[in-house]
């Protein structure tokens, strides 16, 4: 069965917005004649597509027992002295310094059959690769 999303609009102001499951078309178009027949507004209606309804709550996955003893010892290995010796910022600056790009990086092709051609600088007189 499909979803559906019907919007009731009064001046340009949402009324009533219904979502409800049909099996066609012809059933939703037919719950739009029934419930909207009388009533001189305009109604919009689409079916959704590309959500999972569902009506079960997240569930959490229970951890084994070993990783449970291993969540508990990193957390305590994160004490002063640790912090202390490391430095506060060691752990982002590694990161930091891992995640600038690389020296010989050419960067993104927006044209990948053109080949590189080489350029002097017109102030330093350098010829360089683009």
């Amino acid at each position: 069965m499909k979803m559906y999303e019907f919007n009731l609009w009064e001046k340009q102001t949402l009324k009533e917005k219904i979502v409800k499951e049909f099996n066609s078309d012809e059933d939703a178009s037919a719950f739009i004649n029934g419930k909207w027949k009388d009533e001189n507004l305009l109604f919009t209606w689409a079916p959704l597509t590309g959500y999972e309804y569902n009506d079960k709550t997240p569930v959490r996955i229970p951890l084994s027992d070993e990783e449970v003893r291993m969540k508990k010892d990193l957390r305590a290995s994160f004490t002063p002295e640790s912090i202390e010796e490391w430095g506060k910022g060691e752990l982002s600056a590694h990161v930091q310094e891992n995640a600038k790009p690389h020296p010989e990086a050419r960067g993104y092709s927006e044209f990948p059959g053109r080949k590189d051609r080489t350029f002097t600088d017109g102030i330093t007189g350098e010829k360089y690769i683009k």
